[in-house]
């Protein structure tokens, strides 16, 4: 079968190629028709221009060399089911990935039937905002991993789409208090109108606010560093309260300097890690949360329209705009947020 895909062949370089996959099922596997895709920019930008920690490394992963086929946030509609399917059935709409690390900005893709990656879309739920459901759960281990209590204060540092879910997610962890933070005022007037958030640029006095001058209660209980900026993650340092806590969301792949003493020794900060790796493998009798789980309640919070991402879709193009997209990401982010991709005439 012939299968449209974005490749990236060398760094800085997209193109649309056009190959065959084998569409003889196994018992268990079902074939998927692309709807739409969405970048995940961070991580596709970090891949494509050479920025990731590991671009330079003497055997990097695969994902990280050229040509790759990249993205990991991909919906569609079954098209075809082996055998021995019966959780889903031709005609359902999913959210799929593929296989790997990524491999999902195409037109087709075949998965397992079994796969927690593959995720029903609920009722009412539209394959935008369904797209976002792995996003969701990226942004969702934040707030996992630092256990906020009813009524905390939280900050979060970075509005690209992770950011920006993240902000959502603490008003529903029932944060008192949520700081969005941004230098891009286009960012900010996005998240402003999501109730109980408040939107900043780094300089907003209101950072510095949170208590009185020597008061030992003084910052916020909580910092989401979302950005991958070293500036970003020396100002959470600096808001957060003493013993209080910084998960850092965002993969950061920039070199950081900071003093251990002045920036967390003397506060007894805490810096946890949020990457999705720290989630148990398989459901546990002390912690069911796993990737799938998450999934599937970011999903459910869709359905039942307790979360909105759908300010978060900026541009909506057909694939075969994917160059210019990726370039508007990178050299326009004031204006480029959620981009989206359409498939097989999905999309107008």
């Amino acid at each position: 079968m012939q299968v449209d895909r974005i490749v990236f062949t060398g760094q800085g370089i997209v193109e649309i190629e056009s190959g065959t996959i084998d569409t003889t099922l196994q018992p268990r596997e079902v074939l998927i028709e692309t709807t739409c895709s969405l970048v995940s920019a961070g991580t596709e930008l970090a891949a494509l221009f050479g920025t990731h920690s590991k671009s330079d490394s003497e055997d990097p992963p695969a994902w990280l060399r050229f040509p790759s086929v990249p993205g990991y946030l991909v919906c569609g509609r079954i098209v075809e089911v082996g055998k021995d399917v019966t959780s889903v059935q031709v005609g359902q709409l999913v959210v799929a990935e593929g296989a790997g690390v990524w491999n999902s900005h195409c037109s087709h893709l075949v998965m397992d039937s079994g796969d927690y990656k593959l995720v029903p879309i609920a009722d009412g739920v539209t394959d935008e905002e369904a797209v976002t459901t792995k996003l969701g759960s990226i942004a969702m281990t934040a707030p996992r991993v630092l256990h906020p209590q009813f009524g905390d204060t939280v900050v979060v540092f970075g509005l690209g789409l992770v950011g920006q879910i993240a902000a959502r997610l603490a008003v529903l962890a029932g944060a008192g208090r949520v700081i969005a933070v941004d230098p891009l005022p286009e960012r900010r007037e996005i998240v402003s109108h999501s109730p109980g958030v408040l939107a900043v640029d780094p300089d907003g006095p209101v950072l510095r606010s949170q208590g009185r001058v020597g008061d030992r209660l003084a910052g916020f209980d909580h910092v989401i560093e979302a950005s991958g900026h070293p500036d970003a993650f020396l100002q959470a340092c600096e808001v957060a309260r003493i013993r209080g806590k910084i998960a850092v969301l965002s993969s950061p792949h920039r070199t950081l300097s900071l003093r251990l003493y002045d920036h967390i020794h003397s506060k007894g900060l805490q810096i946890l890690g949020a990457h999705g790796s720290v989630l148990p493998a398989q459901a546990e009798v002390g912690d069911r949360w796993t990737d799938g789980e998450q999934r599937r309640f970011f999903m459910q919070l869709l359905a039942e329209e307790r979360i909105d991402v759908k300010p978060l879709i900026t541009h909506r193009v057909p694939f075969t705009q994917a160059a210019e997209m990726y370039r508007g990401l990178k050299e326009d982010p004031r204006h480029h947020l959620g981009v989206l991709f359409y498939w097989n005439g999905f999309g107008g």
